[in-house]
Parts: structure tokens; sequence; C-alpha cells
């Protein structure tokens, strides 16, 4: 759908290294701090041995070894000098368990406060992976998350408040061990909450104590849900194309639930790194899941590149038909969740049929494809901080290259804006006229519009999107909704202060690790409640 769609930055793990003996010994160990640079911040990892060695996350910075370090009982200093930088590190030993610092970049100086990591067996975290309730009722998911192979982190997500946090295990004895989450996704300092495992006299897990300090509550009898056992995975088959996907039914002993299809956005989309965030927690309130790989992802076959937005509702149109024969699903209680691209592929699968019965449409455009596109363009070089006359000239470039696509003409006005742009940064932004595989994709969806599809619909909708939407405009999404014939059906809301994926925090629809806070609070429960009403278990 854009060429430029959600990059996910992990880059790979370099070291920098310093050789000598380190005196402190209580300071012995792996640290981590986050590095508040302008652009976006980067993780720094200390490991503080026989030798130290220092680590810049994104910047992938590289040296023999760690310069004129110096150690004192309560202050550390190091100097990193490569060819692509020359910075400096202070810090200010508070405790065994705190260093207070500053990296200093020429004549820029960025806070970077350390924090010390506890060693972590990884058979440890077992018990801690899987989804766990709370006596207010909130539920959290803890699982691996791999930054760095030296360290054993986990992710957790908290579908009350949004938080999604990397954990950082900060304490270990015998009867608990106890990880610590930042104010951002990656960031360790300072310490947001803290989620501790119980363990009996056996060495058994025995319960989770969730402690926030931004909310002041301390949640003490954390228990594990029970697992979700019924499983299965369906080939759907659409002529010569094979949808895989897995039904998770819920722990009940219902003989008809309802079920929540997942629709899949741009890009390649397969289960593993699909957005799914948004329905997972629905077999934990009595609803099924079907969640696919697109067609051409994952072990789907097809060809993704190839495939229109016809091409992808067929598949859909066949996963429904397929799922409304399944065992213990209720044909008459199915419903659609989507992401993004899903907005142009769900109501083309819907338009003749009567079987679904609500759909929720989250960051998917409303408007006709080129204004999408042409908002995202927009949306983007803002992002990245272009002056408004570059802003002005990519844009005039993008609209004579949609009327060379209606007409077939390279026109005096085309050839004059291709060539001021090519010469500039923006370049990256557009299609230019020499890269022929992305104009027969231009071609190929330039005219789509998925307003008479809309129209067609007669099942409530509810469509979410981000006040800060950085790859459409969430407004003139809402507007258009207002022109739709069967706009009654609609329920459109626009989130405060979260991105294209409903999360908070980045500049961009990106998900920087050091940036994103988690999604919007009342998310989650917005979803599950709205589908709940629909399927008659919230009355």
């Amino acid at each position: 759908m854009l060429k430029f769609l959600f990059p996910l930055i992990l880059l790979t793990s370099l070291f920098n290294t310093a050789y000598g003996q380190w005196k402190n010994e209580n300071l012995k160990g792996k640290w981590i701090g986050t590095a508040d640079f302008d652009l976006y911040p980067d993780l720094m990892f200390v490991d503080i041995d026989s030798a130290i060695k220092v680590k810049l996350f994104y910047h992938q910075e590289e040296t023999d070894k760690v310069n004129d370090y110096v150690e004192t009982s309560d202050s550390l200093k190091f100097i990193i000098d490569t060819p692509s930088m020359a910075a400096s590190y202070r810090g200010e030993i508070l405790n065994d368990s705190t260093i207070m610092g500053k990296f200093q970049v020429g004549y820029k100086e960025f806070d970077c406060n350390l924090i010390r990591l506890s060693p972590i067996h990884i058979a440890d975290l077992g018990n801690l992976l899987g989804y766990f309730s709370f006596e207010d009722g909130r539920i959290i998911q803890i699982e691996p998350f791999y930054i760095d192979g030296s360290i054993n982190p986990l992710r957790v997500l908290d579908f009350k408040n949004g938080k999604q946090r990397v954990l950082y295990p900060t304490y270990k004895d015998e009867h608990q061990i106890t990880f610590a989450a930042g104010p951002k996704m990656a960031s360790s300092f300072p310490t947001d909450f803290t989620i501790t495992l119980y363990k009996n006299e056996n060495g058994e897990a025995e319960r989770l104590q969730y402690d926030s300090y931004t909310e002041g509550t301390s949640l003490k009898e954390g228990k594990r849900l029970q697992e979700l056992s019924d499983f299965k995975d369906i080939t759907v088959k659409n002529d010569n194309v094979d949808i895989e996907g897995t039904l998770t039914y819920p722990n009940v002993e219902d003989k008809n639930v309802p079920l929540v299809i997942y629709v899949p956005g741009a890009g390649e989309q397969f289960r593993g790194n699909i957005f799914d965030e948004y329905v997972k927690t629905l077999p934990y309130y009595g609803i099924a899941t079907f969640v696919y790989d697109k067609r051409g992802c994952g072990v789907s076959t097809g060809d993704r590149k190839s495939a229109d937005f016809n091409d992808l509702a067929s598949d859909l149109k066949k996963v429904i038909h397929k799922l409304k024969k399944a065992k213990r699903i209720d044909e008459k209680k199915i419903g659609l969740v989507g992401f993004d691209q899903a907005g142009y592929v769900m109501p083309l699968a819907i338009e003749n049929e009567s079987d679904i019965k609500f759909i929720v449409n989250i960051s998917g455009a409303m408007s006709k494809f080129v204004d999408q596109e042409r908002q995202a363009l927009e949306k983007r070089l803002r992002a990245d901080e272009f002056t408004e006359e570059d802003i002005k000239i990519t844009l005039e470039y993008q609209d004579e290259l949609i009327k060379y696509l209606a007409s077939g003409e390279q026109t005096e006005a085309l050839t004059k804006a291709h060539d001021q742009i090519l010469v500039t940064p923006m370049i990256e932004y557009v299609t230019t006229l020499d890269e022929t595989e992305y104009i027969e994709w231009w071609k190929k969806y330039y005219k789509f519009d998925a307003k008479p599809a809309w129209e067609k619909v007669r099942v409530p909708v509810l469509t979410l999107y981000g006040a800060k939407d950085n790859l459409l405009d969430p407004v003139m999404n809402q507007n258009r909704v207002q022109t739709f014939k069967n706009k009654s059906h609609f329920d459109t809301r626009i989130l405060p202060n979260v991105n294209h994926l409903l999360i908070k925090g980045g500049k961009r629809g990106d998900v920087q690790l050091t940036e994103i806070e988690g999604y919007h609070p009342f998310l989650f429960k917005t979803i599950n409640e709205w589908i709940g009403a629909q399927v008659g278990l919230i009355k």
C-alpha cells in the first residue's frame, strides 16, 4: 500500500571494548540506559567485568576499545572515539544499581542513566510467560523479547492501560524475581512499574505482584489465566491459493460461540508478526478468533505483490464461508476486525453478503486511494521535518504523476517536476518514472475507491483512528464517512495522542523501541466492549 510502510528498526548489535581491570567490584555486571538523542533515543548497554564493553543499539558503533575510562568509588567516565562518533560518558554512582549520567556528543549533552540488570537464568523465565489477571480485572501478557543476546528481557502488554514495555530483570533471590519497566518501551529509567514473581518454599511459582509507581497501585494477586487449549489450524482454498490460519476457541463449553476474523493490513503480514494484538484477549471473554497469513505471506500460497484488493477480498470471502461451517461457531455472530489496508478489503468481501454481524476498522482509510497516498506522503515529509517548500515541490510532482497515470502522456509539467525533485532528498519518498515496477503498482490501484462498497454495508461499523496518524488524515476520513448514504451504520472515533498503530510515542507510524509507550489506554476496553455488545455478551 505504501512504499515506505512501518519500518521496524532492529539493528545489529556491535560492541566497543576497553581493556583493563574494573576496580569497583560492586559494579560488576550488565547495565542498560537510554541516551536521549534528538532524532530518537538510543539504548546503551554497558558490560562491566574484566573488560568494559559498551554498545549503542541504533548507532551500531564498533571500536577496539573504550578509551580513557576512569572510575572512582562514586563516578564513572569513558570516551568513545570512532570515525562516526566522538563521545564521552560521565556518571555519578548513586548506589550499586543506579548510575546517573550524561552522554556528550560534540557540543550536545544527553541524559543517559544506567540501571544494573540482575543475572536471570533462562529456565526461570517460564514461570513469567503467558497471560495473567489481577484483582482489579486487568489482563497482562508477558512474552520473550530479544534485544541483545547477553541479557534476558521480557515484553509486557497491559491490556487495561495499553502500556507496552520491555521488562528488565533487576532483582532475584530464592523467593522472588523482580522485573522493572521504564517510561518508554525499551527505556529503563526511571522505573514506571515492576512485576515480581513470588515463589513458595519449594521454589514453585505462587503469584505475581504488579507495583505501579505512576498509578500508585500495588496489585498482589496476579494469577495465570488458564491456557487456551483448543486451537485448530485451518486451510482455506481459493482457486489455486491456500490461505493458512489458526482458529482459537475460548475455554467454554458452549456449542455456538461468536467469532472474530482478523483481517491483515498492508505489507507482509503473517501469524507471528501480524498486528493481531487488537483481538488477542477476545478468547478470554468467550469469543473465538481466526488469524491468518495473508496471501503470499507466512505459509499461505499465492503472490502478495501481484494481488489487488479484489484478490485479497476474495480470500476473505472464502475464509468467511469456510468458518461459518466450523465446529462450535455461531454463524450468525461472525465479525471482522481489520487494520490499515483491511479498510479497503473488508467492504469488498461482504458487499453482497449477510454473513457478517459487525466490522471494526482500525486505521483503515475511507478516502480514495490516491487521496490517502497523498495524505501519507505529506505527513511523512512533515514528520521528517522537511520545509514547506520541499513539501510543496514533492506534492506537485505526486499530482503530476497521477495525471500521467490517467492520461499516459508524459507532459512537460511532469518532466519539469520530476527533474526538480530528482536531485533532492525527497526523491526517496516518491515513485520516479524509471521505477517501472512501482509505476505498474500505481496503475493497478490509483483509481480505487472503497466508498461504493462501504455504502452497501448494512451492519454496525466501528472505525478507530489515531489523532497523530502520520499515514492518513483522521478528520478527512471521518468527514468522508458523513457523505456515505448509510452513514448511520458508522461509529467513527479519533483517539488522542496516538499514531497509525494507535500507539502513543514516536514521530511517525513506525515502531521505535525507545519512543513508544503503548496503545491508547482505553483501546482494548473499547474494542472488547463494543464487540461484546454486538454479539450479545454485554447487554
